[in-house]
């Protein structure tokens, strides 16, 4: 029944697809399938057939704070990897939920439009970034949106300002509600082309020098606890290089947990519960967890 309905909107999928393929940690069970519509119509058509046949779903998007079972998931995943179109009228930029940050943020530099710098070197893409309002030295994705267009629970387009998302520190309305962003809407401003390119590129070399690019990881692992640093907390405890199974606290930098080689959802959970109950009892602070475990 679902490929017929695929192959009926010419919908791209794959059936008995790996999560490690569609998520930056490289771990996970199969999904009995991944959908990847390339237009809002499609989309709708798709959440709505899902819910009529009350099939289960996950809509995801780069797959940079995801984290899937070992046992994959028995539904539907759609991502939002083929939504990726972007229009540049003066400075308001209206972008698909499916481009990524880093190419976002060059594309608007290229015409000279600034705001989106530090998005630059952020491995997710749009819609992620304003489900989770990803931010990243001293920027979040909220400060320059105008709207979301995104799809309800129903299949029905509809359109939401900045003002009612809700948005606080790794925080949106898209988080409590079963919506599917399609698109995003910021107003820029204008600025010479070659400072934020100088900017942008020294964003990239401080990450390159202070982050473990170089190992599969969901970014930082938990959020900053209010009055703290989570990567500080956890090197003060002693916990760089800390190991279970395939997943270690990173040597270079505390706040992430990286796959060294063969790690399962299972490894990572159960180091960061390690490290939530060490630091806690240390140090008396509950971390959060920023990945998300599905």
């Amino acid at each position: 029944m679902i490929k017929t309905f695929l192959d009926k909107n010419n919908i791209d999928a794959h059936f008995d697809e790996s999560m490690k393929k569609h998520t930056t940690f490289k771990v996970g069970g199969n999904a009995m399938c991944i959908a990847m519509p390339d237009s809002i119509e499609k989309t709708a058509k798709l959440i709505e057939f899902l819910k009529n046949n009350n099939i289960e779903s996950y809509y995801l998007g780069n797959g940079s704070n995801v984290i899937f079972n070992d046992n994959g998931f028995s539904g539907v995943i759609v991502k939002s990897l083929n939504l990726n179109n972007i229009n540049i009228d003066g400075t308001i930029v209206k972008v698909g939920a499916g481009m990524l940050m880093t190419s976002l943020s060059k594309a608007v530099r290229e015409k000279g439009l600034s705001g989106l710098e530090f998005c630059y070197g952020i491995p997710g893409n749009v819609g992620g970034g304003i489900f989770m309002n990803a931010g990243a030295y001293g920027g979040e994705i909220s400060n320059k949106l105008l709207s979301v267009e995104y799809i309800d629970e129903n299949g029905v387009l509809k359109t939401i300002n900045k003002a009612e998302c809700e948005f606080s520190y790794r925080h949106s309305i898209f988080m409590k509600n079963k919506w599917f962003i399609v698109s995003a809407t910021f107003d820029l401003e204008e600025k010479d082309s070659a400072e934020m390119f100088a900017f942008m590129e020294d964003i990239m070399q401080r990450r390159k020098d202070k982050q473990p690019l170089d190992k599969p990881s969901a970014g930082s692992s938990f959020k900053r606890p209010v009055g703290y640093f989570a990567a500080a907390l956890i090197d003060e405890c002693g916990l760089k290089g800390l190991t279970v199974g395939g997943a270690q606290v990173s040597e270079k930098h505390a706040g992430f947990i990286v796959n060294i080689g063969g790690a399962t959802c299972a490894d990572i959970v159960a180091l960061a519960d390690k490290v939530r109950q060490i630091v806690l009892e240390q140090r008396g602070v509950v971390l959060e967890k920023e990945m998300i475990i599905v």
